[in-house]
């Protein structure tokens, strides 16, 4: 503010700071009132701010179609916290299918937008069908994405933005307002594989992963952006088809993906960036500043599953050999220590020390394999009374049989010497 003739500060109204902005620029600009009006109702474009729970720095999410890789990959991440989960329609049962989904819906969803508002911080609506929620369900997505500032990732497929019969039209609910595209009921061929083009280099989600080294990719769905909307990755071709998008709406954010579960392209869904091209797109969603160690987050996320995958193994191992008698005391010991050191990796992963939280899961995994060893000792030496008493089943039975055999068929203990008979008519 300027000193006035006595030397204090003057208070400016706003009309005159306009004003004065408005003489830096250019003496020659004249201010007029329209001016003025139309620099007060310019819209002002916030940042989103990232939305997660403040009490341990997990992102709440309410997860549409599961089973499904994404899903298994939200489960598997320390950060992302997995309240609610409801199933996909399949097109050989899709009524039968959309009643039972509706019925979890009733059970599992919260029963008021209060609720729904204290433990949700992410929509995910992977490739589901519209019909699942409830009218109201949807303007609860619409209304918290718009004024609480909650992230909403949609997935394209039959069932995704558009889709296609006998599923529904996303653009034909009250979500419509908030979607970024034009939805069509069509779906691409699936001879339709592209590679991808970055068009915003300096977005975060762009600049993430090595995408256009990635392998050829399935779009599922025909649409158009609306205006307003940002384009991030389209197909390398002459139909520039949007892949990834997104637009900031309200206080929050609406991110699509044209395939998220990378279905129907060449190997996208061994690409080794998969993981990550799904964990990154439900961090941006909720503005989570996405880690620059590419390789050590990368790291964090396939031990992640082959963490998992090994515990899986070595449970059933511990079940086989715990039916056959053995003493699995010392695996269930050790599979309390590997928890322990997971939760500690888990820790430091919320905590973004993600070289840590690596350390931690390296001697998690390397505890696993010891314990699969002495799991397979284990079982080995249960399954050996069986295979002494198969032995000495077999033995036995072919012994006995033995002796019958000889007793009879040698010795013919069981006969008598026959003496001569005449023959008489």
């Amino acid at each position: 503010s300027p000193l006035n003739p006595h030397g204090s500060r003057m208070i400016l109204e706003p009309i005159d700071v306009f004003k004065r902005i408005i003489g830096q620029v250019s003496p020659r600009i004249r201010v007029t009132p329209l001016i003025l009006i139309s620099i007060l109702i310019m819209p002002t474009v916030m940042p989103m701010e990232t939305r997660m729970d403040p009490s341990n720095q997990k992102i709440r999410a309410l997860y549409g179609r599961a089973p499904s890789s994404p899903y298994t990959f939200a489960l598997e991440d320390p950060r992302i916290s997995v309240l609610t989960a409801l199933p996909w329609l399949s097109y050989a049962t899709p009524i039968s299918d959309l009643e039972y989904a509706r019925r979890l819906a009733r059970i599992y969803l919260p029963r008021t937008y209060e609720s729904f508002l204290g433990r949700t911080d992410l929509i995910v609506l992977e490739d589901i069908d519209s019909a699942i929620f409830t009218p109201e369900n949807i303007l609860w997505f619409k209304r918290a994405v718009e004024e609480e500032g909650m992230g909403l990732v949609m997935g394209g497929g039959s069932q995704g933005f558009g889709g296609n019969d006998p599923f529904h039209n996303w653009c034909d609910t009250g979500l419509n307002d908030i979607i970024p595209v034009d939805c069509y009921r069509e779906r691409l061929s699936k001879d339709y594989l592209v590679k991808f083009r970055i068009l915003e280099p300096e977005n975060e989600l762009a600049k993430s992963l090595p995408w256009e080294d990635a392998p050829l990719y399935y779009p599922c769905n025909l649409i158009t952006i609306r205006q307003g909307c940002t384009v991030i990755i389209e197909s390398r071709d002459a139909v520039k088809t949007p892949i990834y998008f997104y637009w900031d709406v309200g206080k929050g954010r609406f991110l699509g993906v044209q395939n998220l579960k990378g279905v129907f392209g060449q190997n996208f869904e061994d690409w080794i960036y998969f993981i990550d091209s799904v964990l990154n797109a439900y961090y941006f969603g909720v503005s989570f500043p996405l880690p620059l160690d590419l390789l050590t987050l990368h790291e964090l996320r396939r031990k992640w599953h082959e963490t998992n995958l090994q515990k899986r193994l070595l449970i059933s191992m511990i079940d086989f050999a715990d039916k056959f008698g053995a003493n699995t005391v010392e695996i269930e010991v050790g599979m309390d220590d590997v928890e322990s050191i997971q939760e500690l990796s888990n820790v430091l992963y919320l905590e973004q020390d993600y070289l840590g939280a690596l350390q931690q899961l390296d001697l998690a995994i390397s505890r696993v394999f010891e314990l699969e060893e002495l799991a397979v000792a284990l079982k080995d030496r249960a399954l050996l009374w069986i295979y002494i008493i198969e032995w000495l089943t077999v033995f036995g039975t072919a012994m006995i049989s033995g002796i019958i055999l000889w007793t009879v068929m040698i010795r013919r203990r069981l006969y008598r010497e026959m003496g001569a008979t005449t023959f008489r008519l």
